[in-house]
C-alpha cells in the first residue's frame, strides 16, 4: 500500500474520493452506486488501526457521500455532507 500511487497521492494532497458502482440486475435493469469524498491520511504505521493486517492504511475522513439505488427501501437519489468533527 505504501509504494501505491493512491498512497502518495494522498500523502501530497490529502484529498480522496472512494467509489463503488455495480448493476446487480440488467433484467429489471438496476444500477446502484456510493460515492464518498473527502480528506485521507495516508499512514504508513498505524497505531490504532482495526485493519485484520498489519501495515500501511489509508484512514478517510468523509466530507459528502452520495447515493443511489443502496437502499431497496428508498430508491432515491441522495447526498449529504457530513459534518467535521
Amino acid at each position: 500500500m505504501a509504494a501505491s500511487r493512491k498512497f502518495r497521492n494522498v500523502l501530497a494532497n490529502g484529498r480522496v474520493a472512494f467509489v463503488v458502482d455495480d448493476v446487480p440486475s440488467v433484467d429489471p435493469w438496476q444500477v446502484r452506486c456510493l460515492e464518498i469524498r473527502g480528506y485521507g491520511e495516508a499512514l504508513a504505521e498505524p497505531a490504532d488501526s482495526a485493519a485484520p493486517l498489519p501495515g500501511p492504511i489509508i484512514r478517510v475522513h468523509p466530507r459528502r457521500v452520495i447515493s443511489f439505488g443502496v437502499d431497496p427501501g428508498n430508491p432515491a437519489s441522495g447526498a449529504r455532507d457530513v459534518p467535521s468533527h
